[in-house]
């Protein structure tokens, strides 16, 4: 019975003390922001100032000419692969604006007034969880780990990203994406090879449909009075059965189904489907950007405020006294 009641006064302490805690850190959070209070209506003109300032710096980078949207496109690869193509747009995803060499205006071969109205250029690896050509996430983080042989990055897609301040220029921007990446050379002899392959291997599969054709031919009018045939152990009697190669010639037209119809895609190296896809939203929108900067604004005036209210104490620390 002791222990029993032991037990139970100390669960209620328990109880009592965790109360206690919970309300001692509700308590510290009440004086914490009426400290802060305090502070803002003390220092009220410092306050106001600098989230004045800090709003206008919101509005200042948030203003129409410098509002940038986000263009997204799923880039489909006939020839090279994903590795391949990620290492040809390296040129353009750390493009230096001041060196004409290693500008995009330079690279892409675009007017200047098109080539500043780009931000960023990304690509991003497509990740597969079912192995069954179907993108179901992007790899944004490029934190996939290698290890991983379940989820699997996809190696016939990436997936583009532009940030541009002119959403109208996003066409010419487009061309000049895809004519870069269409014309380089080692781009551009993968697709020539996986293409001619495709073309020889629907050859093959024409040659040999032919071939068994004629050689089914041949065994259906062979020996035409066999009627005792043994099969399976069974004994069939006017059975006219003739091996007309039906599964081979399935399997032909099938692997020639797959090529031609593999071949259709094949118009060049990169292929956006869609094309980009811009957001109408910007990411640097007004409101988003004056809330931001009124925040940080008001963060500065607090710590302002801090400093100014403990500037002697400060001051004598500082001083060594």
């Amino acid at each position: 019975m002791e222990d029993n009641s032991s037990k139970e006064i100390n669960l209620i302490q328990l109880l009592n003390l965790l109360f206690a805690g919970i309300v001692k850190c509700i308590k510290g959070i009440v004086r914490f922001f009426g400290y802060l209070i305090q502070l803002t209506y003390k220092f009220r003109l410092i306050t106001f100032l600098l989230v004045i300032c800090g709003t206008g710096v919101g509005l200042y980078l948030s203003r129409p000419s410098a509002k940038v949207y986000k263009a997204e496109a799923m880039a489909m690869l006939y020839g090279s692969e994903a590795q391949t193509v990620k290492e040809v747009c390296k040129q353009l995803e750390n493009s230096i604006a001041s060196n004409n060499l290693y500008s995009l205006s330079g690279k892409l071969s675009l007017p200047d007034s098109i080539s500043r109205s780009i931000v960023e250029f990304h690509t991003f690896y497509a990740i597969t969880y079912h192995k069954d050509s179907v993108a179901e996430i992007i790899d944004f983080k490029e934190s996939h780990p290698i290890s991983d042989t379940i989820n699997v990055k996809m190696k016939d897609r990436l997936y583009f990203q532009v940030l541009t301040k002119n959403i109208a220029q996003l066409p010419k921007v487009q061309d000049a994406i895809l004519n870069y990446l269409n014309n380089n050379a080692v781009m551009r002899t993968e697709y020539i090879n996986r293409r001619n392959e495709s073309l020889q291997k629907i050859k093959i599969c024409d040659d040999e449909i032919k071939r068994i054709d004629s050689m089914a031919k041949i065994s259906y009018f062979k020996d035409p009075q066999q009627q005792l045939k043994l099969e399976k152990n069974n004994l069939l009697i006017w059975e006219q059965k003739r091996q007309l190669f039906y599964d081979d010639l399935l399997l032909l037209l099938k692997t020639k189904s797959k090529e031609e119809s593999k071949l259709a895609y094949f118009k060049q190296s990169v292929v956006l489907p869609a094309g980009f896809t811009p957001s109408p939203i910007a990411l640097n929108g007004t409101l988003k950007y004056s809330a931001i900067g009124l925040l940080i604004g008001y963060l500065v005036a607090i710590l302002a405020s801090f400093l100014l209210e403990h500037r002697k104490a400060i001051v004598r620390y500082l001083e060594g006294k």
